[in-house]
This record gives C-alpha cells, structure tokens and sequence, in this order.
C-alpha cells in the first residue's frame, strides 16, 4: 500500500488501523507509519482513496440528517 501524502510504500499492517469508516462498507481509516497521514483505505482492494482531512468524509453522510438544523 502506499500513501498519498508522502508516497511511502509497505504492506498494510504497517498503517496503523484507526477504525472502520462505516459498518456497511469496506472502507477503513489508516494512519501511514511515515507522515503521520490519515487516510481511506478500502480493506477489499488495499486501495488508499485519499488523504483524510479535519472535517472530510469521503464514505458519504452516514444518518442523512446533516443541515437540518435550523439557526
């Protein structure tokens, strides 16, 4: 695997495992040993997708209610 961020390659139990993103997908955070990065990792393929930043969900809104607060 290979992180986006600093380009270091190691097999997957080198990155740390921070939790599953979702309960109904394949999609991981991993935390890269190098740079410290997190990122989106699909367990299924090994894939990283993408570094995720503070505030970032690229699994999608999880209970569809996000924005309807009313201010």
């Amino acid at each position: 695997m290979k992180c986006v961020e600093c380009n270091f390659d190691g097999p997957i139990d080198k990155f740390r495992y921070l939790y599953n993103a979702r309960i109904d997908s394949s999609m991981t955070l991993r935390q890269c040993p190098n740079c410290q990065a997190w990122l989106a990792v699909d367990e299924l393929t090994g894939a990283v997708k993408q570094k995720v930043g503070l505030g970032e969900a690229p699994w999608g809104k999880s209970a569809g209610i996000e924005g309807l607060a009313t201010d």
